[in-house]
Formats: C-alpha cells, structure tokens, sequence
C-alpha cells in the first residue's frame, strides 16, 4: 500500500491570504452546523443534483455544494490542499480575482461533473446501465482543483514536503510540484475514464478534472506571473559541470522556514576544504572533487537569497549551510 499526502509547500506568499483563511472558515463552519443539524437534509437541500442543473432548475446550488462536504475526511483533505496551494495563488492574483477564480473554478467544476454523467449514459460498458442523475455533488474539491491547476502553471519547480507511506515504512520527501501535481492529475484522468466505463464511484473525479484544467488554462490564458520573478541573476553565463572518469550528483535537500533557507547534501568521504559552494540569487551549485571522484549539483532555489553563505558545516557527510531569503 503507497500512501502520499503533502503536508506544506516551501514556497511563501508575501503577503497573508485573508481570502484563503475566509474560505477554510466558512467550509469548516458549515460542517460544524452539519454535524449539530444531522437530521437536516444538507445534501439534498445545499448540493448540485444534474437533473436539476440540466433543467436550470435551483443554479444557486452550484455555490452552495462548494460549503457543504460528506463527512470529517472530506472536509479535512479539502481544506489541507487549499491551505497548502491556496495562498500562493491568492498572493500571485491578489484577494478579489482570487475569489473570482475560485467560484468559477468551482462552478466548472460542477458543470464537468454534469456532463459526465451525462456522457455516461452512453460510455459505460455494464449493461441496461442507467446514471443516476438526482444524486447530489457536494464539496469544495472541484474549486480547489482550480487552486491546483494554477498552482503547477506558476510554480512548477516549488518543492512540495510530502507524507510517504510505504510497505509499513513512513517517511518524508520533498518533492517539486510539476513531479506531485502531475501525478495527482493522472490519477484523477485514469479514474474519471473508468467512472465512464462504468467503475462505481463516489468521487467526483471528472470535476477534479474540469477545475485542474480551468486553472491552469485561466492563469496561462491571462499571463499572470507569480510574484517573486528573478529579475536579476548575480552570476552571469553557464556554470560548466566538472567532467571526469566519474562524475556522481549528490543528494540535496533545500527548506525554507521563514527568512532561511537550508540546504542539505550528501558527500561522503570528503574534507569539508574539497567542497565548493556557489551561489547567485536563484541558483546554489555545490561541486568537490576527491581522486577520480567527481561531485556536482546545481539547484534552483524556490525564493530568491542573498549570495552568501552561513553556517557552514560538514559532518559525516552531510554537508549544511544557511541562506537568507531577500526581502
């Protein structure tokens, strides 16, 4: 059993996502009064049911089935991915466009969802098959498909601090997002086609599917930068790598806690004078040589950092040091 949940992004917004923290708030207030109200119809009453949207029958539903989610882990996995990816993307569109962006994220989302089960009726492989067009969407899963989307367009090489469960081992992995976000998205591909085969399901992948695209597709389609572009890089030129009879890439780690960045890497068997560091504001390259031994990383950082840097040490071949973000 493989089991991958992130737990942060090491990419930080410049300024507080008030917009993110609204929505977190409101979705975990609506499950608050879910659960005080259990005998209320919540689902039938606040969710998006096709047949009514077909019929352009009660459309307010397509918000409020954004607020409204199935139970405690539905509520919670949503609301992990928004506070990861969502201020970053709040801080890139600024608070108004934000909110806009996520609505209609979420409103295509729900549209996606409809057509699907629509197209269902003539996919699916199970005989005298029949959708079922009055059961209700609920969740702010599609919206924040949105957030997803937008999030690998503008920051693809932002490393993701991920959960990993494997084989009774639990352990943690820094990984970029285009490696993290890519592999979420074709899950959702290759399990929205199995729900038009026929594959019951209670998820509503194919409205997953339709915001991950509308964000990527909104941002792209507008040229929105993410805020924190390099417009200076302090080394100029290409930095050759060391050629040799062996030449091996070291491990490195880099995380960003507030104004530092640490950077670790693995090079066994040297002496800390063998190691060289160079550093420009967006890039750390760490090469040593050691006999007929080549070592050579280049990295891209996710902030810019001052040239400079701190709290060197080596030991037992872990090789750490400290930058500091630029203001």
């Amino acid at each position: 059993m493989v089991f991958v949940f992130p737990i942060r992004d090491e990419n930080r917004p410049s300024k507080r996502p008030f917009v993110t923290y609204g929505l977190i708030a409101a979705n975990v207030s609506v499950f608050f009064m879910q659960m005080f109200n259990p005998r209320y119809d919540w689902f039938y009453t606040y969710g998006a049911i096709p047949i009514e949207i077909l019929r352009g029958e009660r459309l307010w539903t397509l918000l409020t089935s954004m607020f409204v989610h199935g139970d405690l882990l539905h509520l919670l996995g949503n609301m992990v991915f928004l506070w990861i990816f969502g201020d970053n993307i709040e801080d890139t569109l600024g608070h108004a466009k934000y909110l806009l962006f996520y609505v209609v994220g979420g409103f295509i989302a729900s549209y996606a969802h409809v057509a699907s089960t629509v197209l269902l009726t003539y996919t699916s492989r199970i005989p005298y098959f029949t959708p079922d067009f009055g059961i209700p969407t609920v969740g702010a899963s599609g919206a924040i498909s949105a957030v997803l989307g937008a999030y690998l367009v503008l920051f693809p090489r932002s490393r993701i601090r991920t959960l990993v469960y494997l084989a009774y081992i639990l352990t943690f992995a820094s990984v970029p997002a285009y490696f993290y976000l890519g592999f979420w998205f074709l899950y959702q591909i290759l399990m929205g086609f199995g729900f038009l085969l026929g594959a019951p399901s209670s998820v509503a992948f194919w409205a997953h599917i339709g915001g991950y695209v509308y964000g990527a597709a909104a941002v792209k389609a507008v040229g929105v930068k993410p805020r924190g572009k390099p417009v200076q890089v302090l080394r100029e030129g290409r930095i050759a790598p060391i050629t040799g009879p062996l030449v091996l890439t070291p491990l490195v780690d880099v995380l960003v806690e507030g104004d530092r960045v640490m950077v670790l890497a693995e090079l066994p068997g040297l002496e800390e004078k063998d190691i060289s560091i160079e550093v420009s504001e967006w890039t750390v390259v760490i090469s040593a040589e050691l006999r007929d031994m080549r070592f050579y990383r280049q990295v891209t950082l996710p902030v810019p950092v001052a040239p400079r840097v701190q709290n060197l040490l080596y030991r037992n071949g872990v090789l750490s040091f400290t930058l500091y973000r630029i203001p």
